[in-house]
Order: C-alpha cells, then structure tokens, then sequence
C-alpha cells in the first residue's frame, strides 16, 4: 500500500500545475478551438489532444518504472514559453502563444518529475504542436504551388484518359464544367491531416530513424496523389452525370472515400517498412 501511494505522489503536483497552466492560457485555447471548429483545414486539431493521451497512456509503465527527480532546467523552459507568450502579446501574435503553451507543458513535466520522464513523454508533448495551426502567411505560401501542381497532375491524367480539356493555371475547363483547385483543394488539408495521423502510427511500427523520415516524407506525395484522385473523381462525376451531380454530396463523399483510401496507404507504406527492415536484420 505504501508503495503505490509513493507511485502515485508525484502525479498529483503535475496535475495541479497542468491544470493551472490551461487557466492561464485560456484566452489562447478558446480562439484555437474555435478555429478548428470554423476551418475545415484544421478540424484534426480536435483529436490531438486525445491521441497525445492515447501515446502518453502506452508510456505509462515506463513513467512509473523511471525516478521521479525534479530538475531545474525545467524553469528555463518555462522561463522561454513566458518570453514567447510575453512576445505574441505585444505582437498579437497567437501562434507564438499558442507554441509557448506546449513549451511550458514540456518545462512543467521536466522541472518537477525530472529528465528520465521527461524522456519517457517527450514524444506525446511534441505531438502537441501536430494542434497549432500554421500562420496564414505560411499556409498561403505553400497551397498556391500546390494548386498549381494538382490542377497540372489532374489535367494530364485526364488528357490522357482521353477527355478533352484546357488548364488556365488551377482551372480545368472541360466540355461542360470549368473544375477551380481552390486552396481548400490544393492538398495541403491533406497533407497535414495525413502527417499528423502518420506522427500517430509511427508509434505503433518499429522503423530506426532513417526508416521514419522515409515514412514521413511519403506523406507528401500520398497526400498529393489522393487530392488529385479526388480532383480526377470530380471531373469523371462532371462529365458522365453533369455539373450539379459533380457538386452535390457526392464532391464530399469523394473527399471522405479518397482520404480513408489515402490513410490506408500510409499504415500500409508503415507497415511495409517495417517488414522491410525486419526482413533485412534476420
């Protein structure tokens, strides 16, 4: 009895402070719930959290095996979130604030359980950042290459299908329908929907090092390679049911269909390379 009392201790404190951490950063997580719930971008933010649990709970015997040894470099991360969330303040800046909320989670759990379960969380406090959207000036830098890169793949697929088309940049004009890659098609949702299901998996496969960044970076042309399926998909629709049928429920049955099939994929590629791998060391 005494022995699981002492296990349990040291949970306590962590609690209470986390929990004093969420009431200070309250007025940052309200606007960022909010925007997962009004952009369609960003709705993963809301299972981050319960999968950031989900990782911490596979750790939890691991976190009870290693010593409880509070460390003050914990306060110098602590003391580098302050800064951050001083700085996106006076800059109204809500990314830097939203960053310096994990940071400080990270410094709670070093300075008072210690370096050996800090090591043992690590992982699902940086999942955390998987929640923070990008800032707008990156996210619009980076969907119009993509546009463009989409509606080039798509069309060429579809020219060479046989179905006569023009591209005008990200439009595609067909026959009776004119099909815009809009940002919100450019790929990126998927890609950083996908990336954060992928950082999740790569928990449940043994890949070295090496191997996981190849499994990351196949994220990038999975995701790619799904939105122009959607976009291909939505033109078939177009031309053999008309252009109302192309943007009726089916448009978002096709997203739904074609992003389950792009997720299989990528526990497909992650279970691939681990039997890769483990077929190379026996």
């Amino acid at each position: 009895m005494r022995s699981t009392a002492t296990l349990r201790r040291p949970a306590f404190p962590l609690l209470y402070v986390s929990l004093l951490l969420v009431a200070a950063y309250w007025f940052v997580l309200a606007p960022l719930v909010a925007q997962w719930a009004d952009d369609p971008n960003y709705a993963h933010g809301f299972f981050v959290i319960p999968m950031a649990a989900v990782l911490a709970w596979r750790r939890r015997e691991a976190w009870r095996m290693a010593p409880s040894r509070p460390d003050g470099r914990g306060l110098l991360l602590i003391a580098i979130a302050g800064a951050l969330y001083l700085a996106g303040i006076l800059a109204a800046e809500l990314f830097t604030m939203r960053v310096s909320l994990v940071i400080a989670l990270a410094g709670v759990v070093l300075a008072l359980e210690g370096p050996e379960r800090f090591r043992v969380m690590r992982f699902p406090l940086m999942f955390l950042f998987a929640m923070i959207p990008l800032p707008y000036v990156f996210y619009y830098r980076l969907t119009f290459p993509l546009q463009l890169e989409s509606s080039r793949l798509a069309a060429s697929l579809l020219g060479a299908m046989g179905m006569p088309l023009v591209r005008a940049g990200n439009v595609i004009h067909l026959e009776e329908y004119s099909l815009e890659v809009v940002s919100a098609c450019s790929g990126l949702r998927s890609i950083m929907t996908l990336g954060t299901l992928a950082l999740f998996i790569s928990d449940f496969v043994r890949l070295a090092p090496l191997t996981r960044g190849v499994f990351f970076l196949l994220v990038v042309p999975i995701a790619i390679a799904a939105n122009v399926a959607r976009l291909m998909l939505t033109a078939g629709i177009a031309a053999l049911e008309g252009p109302q049928a192309a943007e009726s429920f089916l448009h978002e049955l096709s997203g739904v269909v074609v992003f389950v099939v792009g997720l299989c994929a990528i526990a497909a590629c992650g279970k691939g390379l681990e039997w890769i791998a483990r077929a190379r060391r026996s």
